[in-house]
């Protein structure tokens, strides 16, 4: 067995280490390690960084408390995560759609009153994602972490121009999903928030460990292994996937026309300049049903029966159920 002591090779002073440094990991002889120097760029025209605190001049206040000048903090963008989540060797296992709260209150809701309410008749636009990563340690082991992300739609979007709003829209679940992958790539490589210009200018150092194929036993049994499985050498893609979130196919022309997908995931959207005027819209579709009979309902009346009635009706269900005493 050999070691290896990456806090000796890899000094904080010159390196961020995005892993537990303060211990010597032994290596087995049928592992090796890898380790992997990523630079980040930290122009954030570049699109791997931004900054989240400009910078503050020294000042005094009334009561005579000096405050010391505060440089410019900057956050990696879903980019820069990627790059060194692609570095530290990180697969995504899952990517599940999960309840969001507010559905969760409905359900809760529904469970007490024992009513059947049907879902989708409401305006919620809500969503929440859990996004499962496979992380490879040092031990030889992988460490599973996983991260959920809610996006409540009103809190969000309450600043936003109505361009800015329907544009954000179209992409919520995409966002959602690229929020929580990147909360798990922060959580499992112990990334800070914010870092100055001269910590980002320093390399960050992953390691983990491989097979070591250069031990004869090892590459006797990934050979043996590699033609067992006609599978893994023909055909069928692996179960888990590199990291990869993207705008959904199919609206390359809206990907066009409103800039970089990436302006609005990492919370920097911003409405594009020279957007080609647009037809006027369509009147917003009416999405209210009678849970009786099904027919197309106004708002304002499915609003009432769900206040009166528990449930979504039309007038004329509303009068069945009120003569039959529910």
């Amino acid at each position: 067995m050999n070691e290896l002591s990456l806090a000796k090779e890899y000094p904080k002073e010159q390196f961020n280490l995005l892993c537990n440094t303060d211990t010597i990991a032994a290596i087995p002889e049928i592992k090796s390690p890898v380790v992997q120097s990523i630079s980040i760029k930290t122009d954030p025209a570049e699109g791997e960084v931004y900054i989240q605190q400009k910078a503050k001049n020294e000042w005094t206040d009334k009561n005579g408390n000096y405050h010391p000048a505060v440089p410019n903090l900057y956050a990696i963008t879903k980019n820069g995560l990627k790059k060194l989540a692609d570095g530290a060797g990180i697969k995504m296992v899952s990517s599940e759609h999960v309840i969001p709260a507010t559905c969760q209150k409905c359900v809760a809701v529904n469970q007490n009153s024992g009513k059947v309410v049907q879902c989708g008749n409401c305006k919620n636009k809500d969503v929440a994602f859990k996004v499962t990563i496979s992380v490879p340690q040092l031990t030889g082991e992988d460490l599973i972490v996983s991260d959920t992300n809610e996006v409540i739609v009103d809190n969000v979007t309450a600043s936003m121009t109505p361009n800015q709003k329907s544009e954000f829209l179209k992409f919520l679940p995409q966002i959602c999903e690229a929020k929580a992958l990147n909360g798990a790539i922060r959580t499992a490589l112990h990334i800070k928030g914010t870092y100055t210009l001269q910590e980002l200018k320093k390399p960050f150092v992953v390691a983990y460990l491989v097979p070591n194929l250069g031990n004869e036993e090892v590459k006797r049994a990934a050979i043996d292994n590699m033609f067992q499985s006609s599978g893994r050498l023909f055909g069928t893609p692996p179960s888990v996937q590199q990291i990869e979130t993207r705008p959904p196919e199919g609206t390359p022309e809206q990907s066009a026309a409103y800039g970089d997908f990436d302006d609005y995931v990492d919370g920097t959207y911003k409405e594009a300049e020279n957007v080609p005027a647009q037809a006027p819209s369509e009147p917003e579709r009416n999405d209210f049903y009678c849970d009786k009979c099904g027919e197309q309902i106004e708002e304002k009346v499915w609003d009432y029966s769900v206040q009166h009635y528990e449930r979504p009706l039309c007038y004329k269900c509303q009068r069945i159920v009120r003569g039959n005493g529910r």
